[in-house]
């Protein structure tokens, strides 16, 4: 028998709600048993309540760690993930940590009836409670608002207006033009008279830009964004080489990137003009693929469709441009590019 049934995207809600109602009753039962004393079997049970509830919130946090790793998360919806990790994290070691501290006050004699303590350290709990709720109602509102591992967002890639559009949440581009697109660009490495550029029809009628850059070039819409989500649909059969995503672009020396070959993908920050990788994951694609780079705040998401490939952590970095990066031989097609605001 499977553990996790063939409609759980994940094992991660088949247990959240458990620390949540250990917890609460842990709480529960210590107020009793601070209330009404000659209940003296009320106070080990609450600690033990406390000790699964805390093991409890652990294990949660970890299956909500490989859950992020399962599901497609759309754009809007990005930045409440990474709140809710954040939260998640916190109330794990909160309530591991009490869950100790109420075992060794229990075990230790001098403590253990001690009657202004256990109400000290109910306050804490109390205050504590509102890490669990916070981390709860943001695990809600990812389900009930954003449909995350109910439902898989909706393709917006109909919906996109032709060419190039800027507007407040950031940008959409799809290429209709082999040279007009050139003057809205930022060159950060190699000019436009370094890439060769054409239209090609594909065979479903959809027009792609063909690029073939006779030496590495990167060039950036000059549009500044925070936590961004970047994406690309790309085709790299004919092109022996690395297309990167950036986002929060600096300068040519200063940006994060998602680096893509036919062999692996890369997740990582320029800085003063050295690599660092913080991610890869080996794979192996060919045709159209959807690719997306999420940089929001110290979290930072490489996807290949709508499977997660890289997740590394690090220093947010600073609001930036977002664009592209090639170094290869042969062609790369290009369908679209977009900039989301998170």
């Amino acid at each position: 028998m499977e553990l996790i049934p063939d409609w759980a995207p994940n094992i991660h809600p088949m247990i959240v709600h458990f620390p949540i109602a250990l917890i609460v009753g842990a709480l529960g039962a210590d107020l009793l048993s601070l209330i009404l004393r000659r209940w003296e079997w009320l106070r080990p049970a609450t600690v033990a309540l406390y000790i699964v509830g805390g093991a409890s919130a652990v294990f949660t946090y970890f299956t909500g760690t490989w859950a992020a790793d399962s599901v497609s998360i759309a754009a809007e919806a990005q930045s409440l993930l990474t709140e809710h990790s954040n939260l998640a994290w916190w109330t794990m070691w909160f309530f591991g940590v009490y869950a100790l501290v109420r075992l060794g006050a229990h075990v230790w004699s001098r403590t253990r009836g001690v009657r202004a303590l256990q109400g000290l350290l109910l306050l804490v709990a109390l205050g504590g409670s509102y890490l669990l709720y916070e981390t709860g109602d943001h695990g809600a509102e990812m389900v009930y608002r954003y449909g995350v591992g109910v439902q898989m967002p909706e393709s917006k890639q109909a919906s996109f207006e032709p060419g190039l559009t800027v507007g407040e949440s950031g940008w959409q581009w799809q290429p209709q033009s082999d040279t007009a697109w050139t003057r809205q660009m930022q060159w950060l490495e190699g000019t436009p008279d370094a890439m060769k550029a054409r239209l090609d029809t594909l065979d479903d009628g959809s027009v792609a830009l063909a690029l073939t850059p006779q030496s590495p070039v990167t060039f950036a819409m000059p549009d500044t964004l925070g936590a961004a989500q970047v994406t690309a649909e790309l085709n790299q059969d004919q092109f022996d080489g690395t297309v990167s995503l950036l986002h929060h672009v600096q300068d040519a020396e200063n940006y994060d990137f998602l680096a893509i070959s036919d062999r692996a993908v890369q997740q990582g920050r320029v800085s003063g003009g050295e690599e660092t990788v913080m991610d890869e994951a080996a794979v192996d694609q060919n045709g159209w693929v959807t690719v997306r780079a999420v940089g929001d705040g110290t979290h930072f998401r490489g996807y290949l469709g709508s499977e997660l490939v890289t997740h590394p952590h690090g220093e947010a970095a600073d609001p930036g441009m977002v664009g592209l990066r090639l170094e290869g031989t042969g062609t790369v097609q290009l369908r679209r590019l977009t900039a989301e605001a998170l």
